[in-house]
């Protein structure tokens, strides 16, 4: 039986409990999947209430260590579980045809191949091959950065070419940014249902998510600032445009309302936007806002094709260099190669003109995606990608999302985005850009609106009352 050292100061005691714990887990004495204590057992062999240990237990919920099992107990959360969710939303090895994929969060693939010929031979010609395929600057290339701190600055992201740093696409720009603001056990908020990719990098590095709730526009700010007055994080991560997977896009009042949160407790702001290129009309980036505490983040794997590893971390002054040398730790410098692809697409305009066709692709697969499901889909206020189902009663997200397989249809389920394991709501995500059709993406949807109508049978689950 686990029996904390508890190191009693001036906070209180269940604080003292939940950061024995914390210790315990991080110096290996208690391993993914060990059982708590009871409660009740737990209180009387260290003398106090069985309610300062449901607080401790509770604390430890909120920071992801443990998770609670009805009828079960509360067992050291299992870390690995964020590596098989990335997994789950990685491209198999071996393609299924056979299977509609709406699981995959992909922009759809257009006029990119015939664009990138014509580049390639542009290439070619120029006689400038060899700074490509030579070490560069670990941040990149200074014609490549000024043309993105030119382009971001279309958006309201003024950056100076030497606060630009390129990244070989999103989430290596996202590992940058949570390791330059955060150690190992400090704390991150981020919304409730997140990016899985965040957890996994958080988690691989012994930092904590703190979960945030969400309204249609956007972060709950009293909820952060009672956040940041009992645990003070290090940064908020948040995707403030078409935040996934839940597609809600902040309002400026919201964005505002965060922004002097985040001042008047000296947070940093990680700022996903590579979802934005979507929004025609679009609220000013947080980087815009309060430029001087937010890293922000974009990727030309979204708006202009998803084999093109590239994105842009656009970051204030004072820690330019700190990102700088993790750049050098990680992977010494992104493709130059690359990068002069994902560039020269900006200055041809043919970003631009890839932009506005991925906008219209949106459009079109959410009416789609409308007149199929019908009073089962709730369109965001901006056409995109990918959107988020709630499933009636009695569907649970584990049997919808296994019987929709076996009908050859893949979804994701809201537990691989859920920062507290125990909080997952009964919804799954789905994505219509990796079917590369219209005809493709409207079997599928039959396929799920055919179950949605349907009621799923019931099943014992024999395990849980104890004959397995």
């Amino acid at each position: 039986m686990w029996f904390p050292e508890i190191k009693r100061g001036n906070g209180p005691i269940y604080l003292a409990i939940c950061e024995a714990l914390e210790r315990d887990i991080a110096e290996g004495r208690l391993k993914p999947s060990d059982r708590l204590p009871a409660q009740r057992d737990l209180a009387y062999r260290i003398n106090v209430t069985v309610g300062t240990v449901a607080r401790a237990y509770a604390e430890a919920a909120e920071r992801g260590l443990v998770v609670g099992e009805v009828g079960r107990g509360t067992f050291i959360n299992d870390f690995g579980n964020d590596r098989d969710n990335i997994t789950r939303l990685t491209v198999p090895d071996k393609p299924q045809p056979e299977v509609i994929d709406l699981g995959l969060n992909l922009s759809a693939i257009g006029e990119a191949e015939e664009i990138l010929r014509a580049t390639l031979k542009e290439m070619t010609r120029s006689g400038s091959l060899d700074s490509l395929l030579t070490y560069q600057p670990s941040a990149g290339i200074l014609s490549h950065r000024a043309i993105a701190a030119q382009w971001l600055g279309r958006i309201g992201v003024r950056a100076h070419p030497d606060n630009v740093i390129i990244c070989n696409g999103g989430q290596h720009g996202l590992m940058l940014a949570i390791m330059a603001l955060a150690g190992h056990g400090e704390s991150i908020a981020t919304e409730a249902l997140t990016y899985p990719g965040a957890r996994a990098i958080a988690h691989q590095f012994g930092i904590n998510l703190s979960a945030l709730p969400m309204d249609k526009e956007g972060i709950d700010p009293t909820t952060l600032r009672e956040l940041c007055e009992t645990r003070r994080p290090k940064a908020l991560y948040c995707m403030p445009v078409l935040q996934n997977p839940t597609t809600i896009t902040m309002t400026e009042g919201r964005m505002h309302e965060i922004a002097e949160i985040v001042e008047h407790y000296g947070l940093y702001i990680i700022e996903d936007d590579v979802y934005g290129f979507l929004a025609e009309h679009r609220p000013l980036p947080f980087a815009a806002i309060i430029p001087e505490r937010t890293i922000y983040l974009t990727s030309a794997s979204k708006s202009m094709a998803p084999g093109l590893r590239i994105g842009f971390l656009a970051v204030p002054p004072k820690l330019s260099r700190s990102i700088q040398e993790i750049v050098t730790m990680s992977n010494w410098m992104s493709a130059p190669f690359m990068a002069a692809v994902a560039t020269s697409w900006i200055v041809n305009d043919h970003a631009d003109k890839m932009i506005a066709w991925h906008r219209q692709q949106a459009r079109e697969r959410q009416d789609l995606a409308s007149q199929i499901l019908g009073p089962h889909f709730h369109r965001s206020s901006i056409p995109c990608y990918h959107l988020w189902l709630q499933l009636p009663e009695p569907w649970r997200m584990d049997s919808f999302s296994a019987l929709a397989l076996r009908e050859g249809v893949r979804v994701i389920t809201a537990d691989a985005f859920s920062v507290k394991r125990d909080h997952a709501p009964h919804a799954v995500r789905l994505c219509l850009g990796a079917a590369h059709s219209l005809p493709d993406i409207a079997v599928g949807l039959d396929r799920l609106v055919g179950l949605l109508g349907s009621r799923p049978r019931p099943h014992m689950d024999l395990q849980s009352i104890g004959y397995m």
